[in-house]
């Protein structure tokens, strides 16, 4: 199973042709995201509208809703990876250990680890401070 990142799954979702061309080499059986990534792009996306709403955004209002419905069309076509107990438990030990990354970044590993998962990011600097965790590096 292969997990992307969310700046990873940002540029996928934006149509990068590199990232593109390296999604097509992995199965679609073999692509998720874990839930921390999806719960930050439609965070994003919902932070559009509301600064579309409010006249602060480059986009129209239409357009943002546009956007925030185009991703959660992209979204049903990868598995999503739960955050449980089991990766609560490891986020907890990694603290207590004094690994400090974000608070998300370090939730994303821990739920690519408890589903045995390789993460794909371009996080280099974070990831490779969290032990146990198969990472790829893309970008």
């Amino acid at each position: 199973m292969n997990a992307f990142d969310t700046d990873v799954f940002s540029e996928i979702l934006l149509g990068n042709a590199s990232y593109v061309s390296w999604l097509s080499l992995i199965s679609a059986d073999q692509q998720a995201i874990p839930i921390i990534v999806a719960e930050e792009i439609l965070r994003g996306r919902l932070n559009v509208i509301r600064q579309a709403e409010a006249g602060k955004s480059k986009v129209s209002i239409d357009l943002a809703y546009q956007l925030f419905e185009e991703t959660i069309r992209d979204l049903r076509w990868l598995q999503i990876l739960s955050y449980t107990s089991e990766a609560e438990m490891s986020y907890q030990r990694w603290r207590e250990d004094g690994i400090r990354i974000s608070t998300h970044d370090l939730r994303i590993a821990a739920i690519c680890l408890v589903h045995g998962a390789k993460l794909i990011s371009r996080n280099r600097r974070d990831f490779e401070r969290v032990p146990g965790l198969s990472v790829e590096f893309w970008g």
